[in-house]
């Protein structure tokens, strides 16, 4: 605890830490919520177009976002600010034309959508990907508690919205939850874009140069961008084309679980990205054996935890395998310790090698998860992950000891 406390570091980051906390409590519990009243075919497709909503937000702006949030703040030039905001609207909008032809597919495959729902989907898209955008916008500023302030309202909008359309009964179970994220997505992200823009002026004439230069400048953070964020959603997506309709949700309920411990290194990991956008020595954590016991224990502890309160709650249908629930701990505890060490490779000057290194991790995820899905069924997923984390750690941390050695 105290190497995580060193990373961690002031007043400011353990805001963050403790606020996203609440979030994180708030937003499994929101999802526990909505599983319930929807069942299993209803959440398998809300399921795929928050995940593809998600995938596609990141495989769009994660390099801007990035190239955004890694330079300093004193060399963030105002029309920048600027050409990143005018950058997201554009690109939410492709994001919810492209998630509405994913749901096309889908529809065709598993089961006959009706027509609002593609309706919902395209604004839920664009709005959730302009919320995602406007809060890196945020962070890029320096505004850390605002940023983290508007997470939490925005999970408090989503629970009393949902709460109030659920009760008045005048929109399907679905459309409520949708509307839920929708009415929240539209009013932080109103709310964050307001605050930027108060702060750097608008020159409509420096707007084209300002879009061209942070899509010059996301070239280089595009696949770290990328591979971070669709490595931890692809296998929802490929669960979801591959078997039955059925698995997706009980897959979703296990992985919203257990991936609720995510919030401390993901946490840790922005933490870090902003030390080194501030120019701030980033240092590596290195694990005992005795910390690395305690991580196991916890982690068996989390699953038999998550499947008894799923058997519980849900009843025995929404139950996978115990083997699946070791092995998606086993994932994120490596893939903690991989975005870390990615983090730290960045900071040491080793972007040529992370952008291949995320390349593989791209390519290794998809291709293996593919195989594992079609082979081995839900579980095939998890176990394919282990494997990638594993392997591309090993290399990172062969990187780190070439710079080491150099220096």
């Amino acid at each position: 605890m105290s190497r995580l406390g060193n990373l961690i570091g002031g007043s400011a980051s353990r805001w963050f830490i403790s606020t996203r906390g609440v979030s994180s409590t708030l937003a499994l519990l929101l999802a526990l919520s909505y599983t319930k009243i929807l069942g299993v075919d209803k959440r398998s497709i809300l399921a795929f177009i928050m995940v593809s909503a998600l995938i596609l937000t990141i495989t769009l702006t994660s390099g801007i976002s990035l190239a955004l949030r890694n330079k300093p703040k004193p060399e963030i030039k105002n029309e920048e600010f600027i050409g990143y905001l005018a950058l997201i609207f554009i690109l939410s909008i492709c994001a919810g034309v492209v998630n509405c032809l994913l749901l096309l597919l889908y529809s065709n495959l598993k089961s006959d959508i009706p027509a609002p729902i593609f309706v919902v989907c395209f604004v839920y898209t664009v709005l959730a990907c302009g919320n995602l955008g406007s809060q890196d916008a945020l962070l890029a500023a320096g505004n850390v508690k605002i940023a983290t302030i508007f997470d939490l309202i925005t999970i408090l909008i989503q629970i009393l919205t949902l709460i109030f359309f659920v009760n008045i009964a005048q929109t399907s179970l679905m459309v409520s939850v949708f509307i839920a994220f929708i009415f929240s997505y539209s009013l932080v992200s109103f709310a964050s874009v307001a605050i930027v823009l108060n702060n750097f002026p608008v020159d409509k004439f420096l707007l084209k140069s300002g879009m061209r230069s942070i899509l010059t400048q996301s070239k280089k953070q595009h696949l770290f961008g990328i591979a971070n964020g669709l490595v931890d959603r692809i296998d929802r997506f490929l669960v979801g084309l591959i078997l039955p309709i059925s698995f997706l949700a009980k897959y979703a309920l296990l992985t919203s679980i257990i991936s609720f411990a995510r919030f401390l290194p993901d946490s840790a990991v922005k933490i870090t990205l902003l030390k080194h956008h501030r120019g701030e020595q980033v240092k590596a954590i290195n694990y005992s054996a005795q910390q690395l016991i305690f991580i196991s224990l916890a982690g068996i502890a989390l699953v038999i935890a998550s499947q008894s309160f799923i058997y519980l709650a849900f009843g025995p249908t929404w139950v996978l395998p115990i083997y699946v629930g070791v092995l998606l701990v086993a994932q994120e505890i490596l893939r903690g310790n991989y975005q870390l060490k990615a983090v730290k490779l960045l900071a040491v000057g080793g972007t040529h090698e992370m952008s291949k290194i995320s390349g593989s991790l791209i390519l290794l995820s998809i291709f293996l998860i593919s195989i594992g899905v079609a082979t081995y069924g839900v579980w095939g997923a998890p176990l394919a992950m282990v494997g990638v984390y594993s392997i591309l750690t090993l290399v990172i941390e062969r990187e780190l000891k070439k710079y080491q050695n150099a220096n």
